[in-house]
């Protein structure tokens, strides 16, 4: 990767759901899932947000 593409990139930052909508996406892929909202929230802590920002 050359210098200048480095210079010219731009670090990017992934939007992530609300803990109470990633639960409800997991709900609907996995009916049985016992995952409930501490889980996700702690989910989306490890992934780098605590899922309040907008």
């Amino acid at each position: 990767m050359s210098t200048e593409l480095l210079e010219n990139s731009a670090p990017t930052v992934a939007e992530f759901p609300e803990p109470a909508d990633l639960l409800n996406q997991l709900k609907a892929r996995r009916k049985k899932s016992g995952a409930n909202l501490a889980d996700m929230e702690v989910v989306l802590e490890i992934l780098g947000t605590d899922g309040s920002e907008s």
